[in-house]
């Protein structure tokens, strides 16, 4: 992988991590810039949709990123590829330079069985399917490619409907929003194993691009981000049916959790066999301290899943000396390439004072 010169030995490392085997430390993608004078940033794109769907800016884009960022230990080159979102049924799509998403149509009428029919020859699956073969055809031997960001049908539904239209619809039309998000959970399905088909062709093993996580067997990443405004009844009856129906599918599942606003369902996350791996990002405005989300990550762990934590350069020792390695997957940035190649040593070090 060009832009990861270590990757057979972090593809050996990876595949026994996610075989349940201990490699010895925790795994821990560190990142940090590796700035070089000669290369140089690409000129600005023409616009905001461009920067997610022209391929020829995104592909520079990304070659000068990943050329000046270091990848230290399990960080692997990788990028969100928020292209997905453009799947969106018709409704209209928003670009702004930092993130994409869906404008809620005016009338969502999701009594008519025929709503969310999918057509892999509509314009918008067209467009995406030419930009994403691109991507990965360029990627292929450079750097990480797998599945991209594509909104799954809980939260799809929610954007496209509008929260509150959304939220009342469990009250109002509770039989219809149940069809509703099956409809979307089974069309993401369906495109997730044709972009694996693609992908595959270009790539040994499975990658979720916007985690940079990579795995020697299928797996898949979703979520509830609206599960925040969900109670735990309806985060039962309509939301949990798609994360297993996901799993059986695509799966183990890697479930990002995001926010205090979605801890409630925390207990029935653990309990679903489906998920494998729970990324926890305690959100906007809320702290990254290890100790304050100790008891997440122990909770997590003593289901018997994996933790993937975004972690302080200062606070992974306490992370690894209170955590079980197996069961821990660090991400950390540092300020330099030879902080994050040290960090590395010393977590090596940890790991086996704490054996």
């Amino acid at each position: 992988m060009l832009f990861k010169p270590d990757w057979l030995e972090t593809k050996q490392r990876l595949t026994e991590f996610w075989n349940g085997k201990y490699i010895g430390r925790s795994c821990a993608a560190i990142y940090a810039p590796d700035p070089k004078p000669d290369i140089k940033l690409p000129e600005p794109p023409l616009s905001d949709e461009d920067i997610y769907l022209n391929s020829d800016w995104y592909l520079k884009n990304l070659e000068y990123k990943f050329s000046t960022t270091a990848h230290i230990g399990e960080a692997l080159p990788s990028d969100s590829v928020m292209a997905g979102y453009t799947i969106s049924y018709g409704a209209k799509v928003i670009f702004s330079p930092r993130t994409v998403w869906i404008e809620s149509v005016s009338n969502p009428d999701i009594e008519n069985e025929n709503i969310f029919e999918f057509y892999w020859d509509s314009e918008e699956m067209k467009k995406f399917l030419s930009f994403y073969t691109k991507f990965v055809q360029a990627g292929s031997g450079k750097f990480l490619i797998g599945q991209p960001a594509i909104l799954p049908g809980n939260d799809f539904l929610s954007m496209f409907m509008g929260f509150e239209k959304f939220l009342i619809g469990f009250v109002d039309k509770p039989a219809e929003m149940k069809l509703a998000i099956i409809k979307l959970a089974k069309n993401w399905i369906l495109i997730h194993k044709k972009l694996a088909e693609i992908y595959t062709k270009y790539q040994d093993g499975y990658g979720i691009c916007w985690l940079g996580l990579w795995c020697p067997y299928p797996f898949v990443s979703t979520q509830s981000d609206i599960s925040c405004m969900l109670s735990k009844e309806i985060f039962e009856e309509f939301i949990v049916p798609e994360i297993e129906m996901v799993g059986r599918e695509l799966g183990p599942v890697v479930y990002h959790l995001d926010g205090p606003g979605a801890l409630h369902h925390l207990d029935r996350l653990c309990k679903i066999p489906e998920i494998r791996m729970i990324q926890w990002v305690p959100g906007v405005g809320s702290s990254y301290s290890v100790n304050e989300w100790l008891w997440l990550y122990k909770k997590i762990q003593d289901s018997g899943k994996i933790v993937m934590a975004y972690v302080m350069s200062d606070e992974v020792e306490y992370f690894i000396k209170k955590l079980d390695a197996k069961l821990s997957y660090i991400v950390c940035w540092c300020k330099t390439k030879k902080d994050a190649e040290n960090l590395l040593i010393s977590i090596e070090k940890w790991s086996s004072t704490k054996v």
